[in-house]
């Protein structure tokens, strides 16, 4: 990851002292929705005790603005909302059989953070920019950690809520954030439809855990799509 970052610094040089001077700047403000796959890495203490961690579907979504540079390269600051965790999924044999068929009690654990996170990213357009064409996202990101909770379910159907407060974890996340589009332009008024996939790699520790530091670290999929709208029009 180090290695990729140190290449984007290089492309935003390359990308300044060859912009065009004549070109116009264009700023767009964009939403932005989906979904996320997201996970924790486990830890070797107690990984032989505690049973695979599975991903856990999340909602996420942002509003961005974004500040065009040159044709083909911009910058994007975005305010965004994320849930992270992981699942847990267990089930207990009863021992008891209808039509010969085992019936076992199965339940599901979800352990949820919610993040309110800051990425600023550089966009590198490929292709035609005025038409439809790919682009990559690349870039920092800090999250605040807003709440955490737990939701048990037994037998797919029960679910049971719980506040577990952020006493456990850490305030802040570090992380760097990649991905893929496709924008499809909406006319001639500037505006544009995009599809996005994106991974998250958390650099810092989540679990706030004093007396050992368990190297416990968040991994995020994510896919989304959404619209931006360009406003300075003249």
């Amino acid at each position: 990851m180090r290695t990729i970052f140190k290449t984007l610094v290089v492309v935003l040089l390359t990308s300044s002292a060859f912009a065009q001077k004549s070109y116009a700047p264009k700023t767009y403000l964009g939403v932005r929705s989906g979904v996320n796959g997201s996970n924790m890495t486990r830890f070797a203490l107690f990984e032989n005790i505690i049973p695979e961690f599975k991903y856990l579907p999340a909602p996420t979504g942002s509003i961005f603005v974004e500040f065009e540079l040159g044709e083909r390269f911009s910058i994007q600051p975005e305010l965004m909302f994320s849930q992270k965790g992981f699942q847990l999924r267990e089930s207990i044999n009863l021992g008891k059989e209808f039509l010969g068929i085992d019936l076992p009690v199965s339940g599901r654990l979800s352990m949820r953070t919610n993040y309110l996170e800051l990425p600023v990213l550089a966009k590198i357009k490929m292709g035609n920019p005025k038409e439809a064409h790919g682009y990559i996202v690349l870039g920092p990101n800090i999250g605040y950690l807003a709440d955490a909770d737990l939701v048990v379910r037994v037998l797919q159907i029960l679910p049971l809520r719980t506040d577990i407060g952020t006493g456990f974890f850490k305030d802040f996340e570090f992380s760097g954030v990649g991905g893929l589009g496709y924008e499809i332009p909406l006319g001639k008024g500037g505006s544009k439809f995009f599809m996005e996939g994106r991974y998250q790699h958390g650099f810092s520790r989540v679990l706030d855990t004093p007396i050992i530091q368990l190297p416990v670290r968040n991994r995020t999929f994510g896919a989304s799509v959404g619209v931006i709208v360009r406003l300075n029009k003249k």
